[in-house]
C-alpha cells in the first residue's frame, strides 16, 4: 500500500485501494479495506478510494503491467513467475521516478520494504482500523497481557 501511494502521490495519480477476493472476508466482490480500516477520502493529499465503489469502477486500459491487459479470463490464475515478474516491473517503474503510459498501474504484487520508510509511517498514521476492531485487541491485550512485556512475531 505504501509503495502504491508513493506512486501515486508522485505521478498525481488517484490510489484505487482493491481488495476484493481476499481471504479474510466471506463475499468475493467485498472489498476488505473497509472491513478493518475505517474510510478514508484521501491520504496526505493523495485522492483515494477504498470503499465498495471499486465495484462501479471500469478501470481504463491501457494497463501496466502488461498482463493485466489480456481478457478478464486470462488474468484469473496468474504463474508465481508472473507475480514475481510484476513486482519486479513495479519495483523498476516506482524507482525510476518516471510516470508510465499506462491509465491504470495494477499493483498486485508484494512489494514490502520497497519504498521509504516515511512512506510507511505516513500511511500508518493515516489509516485507523474500524473501532470495533481496536476494543476488540484492546480488550485481548488487557485480558491476556496486562502487566507483562510481550514480544510479537509475524509469520
Amino acid at each position: 500500500l505504501a509503495s502504491a501511494w508513493s506512486y501515486a502521490q508522485r505521478t498525481g495519480r488517484t490510489l484505487v485501494i482493491d481488495w476484493r477476493g481476499s481471504c479474510y472476508v466471506e463475499q468475493p466482490f467485498s472489498n476488505a479495506f473497509p472491513v478493518f480500516f475505517e474510510p478514508v477520502e484521501d491520504i496526505a493529499g493523495v485522492p483515494v478510494i477504498c470503499d465498495d465503489r471499486v465495484n462501479q469502477l471500469s478501470f481504463p486500459g491501457p494497463f501496466f503491467p502488461r498482463w493485466w491487459n489480456r481478457s478478464l479470463i486470462d488474468c484469473i490464475n496468474r504463474p508465481d513467475e508472473q507475480i514475481f515478474r510484476e513486482r519486479d516491473e513495479l519495483t523498476e517503474l516506482f524507482q525510476s521516478k518516471e510516470d508510465n503510459e499506462a491509465n491504470t498501474i495494477v499493483c498486485d504484487a508484494c512489494l514490502m520494504w520497497r519504498c521509504s520508510e516515511e512512506a510507511e509511517r505516513l500511511i500508518f498514521r493515516n489509516i485507523k482500523l474500524r473501532p470495533e476492531i481496536r476494543a476488540r485487541i484492546d480488550a485481548f491485550c488487557e485480558e491476556h497481557f496486562s502487566g507483562h512485556s510481550i514480544i510479537g512475531v509475524h509469520v
